[in-house]
């Protein structure tokens, strides 16, 4: 049995775009499973000036999908995080815990406009090492500034940043006309996680296998078990996540 762990998902009930009722969230709990995935972290949206659900909701409903996970697998992990606006004030609230790290640890999701400028997301994601925090920036593969000059991203693995795809996009999906862009990021080394992203039950679900029958396929055994066991367990453990060869992009300095 597969045992990968999902860092992005929007499962929680009623609190952003994602699930929109417990009955959804149960749906979509039968459906990671199926799929392989038996650790969870949810990451509603936060964005400073936006109505966010206070932390309290969140760890009720938390405590409410933890509980639904159970009866499909008594292994079935839930962890809680946020996917980050990202603005200056973002730090302030992270700070004073109004906004969520990944599962209690220094990581942290933080998503960009699409159409943000490199300048800008490179100064954002630094703004957040200087603070303490280990960025992961969600979704990679929609930023124009990086579609234009993909080798940006090394520069900000090498700035410390970790990068997160959807899997979905490296079959078509969401990103469909950018599929050739991220099995070439992929190919580079450039990805250090795959996440569904999912929403519901019916449109953007919490699917794996199919994208990672295409990764074992076209990279190996070892991509998967990287992107999917070993760094997803760095993460939760709160530890760097080193490039076994050294000296790889993944290094950290």
């Amino acid at each position: 049995m597969n045992q990968w762990t999902d860092i992005h998902s929007h499962i929680l009930p009623s609190v952003d775009d994602g699930s929109v009722n417990l009955l959804q969230t149960r749906n979509m709990l039968k459906i990671a499973h199926q799929e392989g995935i038996i650790h969870i972290i949810a990451t509603p949206h936060y964005g400073v000036g936006c109505l966010n659900p206070d932390i309290q909701e969140l760890q009720n409903k938390l405590e409410l999908v933890r509980e639904e996970a159970k009866k499909i697998d008594s292994d079935f992990q839930i962890d809680l995080g946020n996917e980050l606006y990202y603005s200056e004030d973002i730090i302030e609230h992270l700070k004073k815990k109004k906004a969520l790290t990944m599962a209690g640890t220094r990581y942290v999701l933080v998503e960009f406009p699409v159409f943000e400028s490199y300048r800008n997301i490179r100064a954002g994601l630094h703004r957040l090492l200087i603070s303490g925090y280990l960025p992961i920036l969600a979704h990679t593969e929609r930023y124009e500034a990086l579609y234009q000059n993909p080798h940006r991203i090394e520069e900000l693995i090498r700035l410390g940043v970790y990068i997160q795809m959807n899997i979905t996009s490296i079959l078509g999906g969401f990103t469909n006309k950018r599929s050739k862009y991220c099995k070439k990021l992929m190919g580079y080394g450039y990805i250090h996680f795959v996440a569904t992203d999912s929403h519901s039950d019916h449109n953007r679900e919490p699917r794996m296998i199919k994208g990672v029958k295409y990764l074992r396929k076209k990279y190996g055994v070892e991509l998967v078990d990287l992107l999917l066991v070993k760094n997803t367990s760095q993460l939760l453990s709160n530890k760097y996540i080193y490039d076994e060869e050294e000296g790889g992009v993944y290094a950290k300095q």
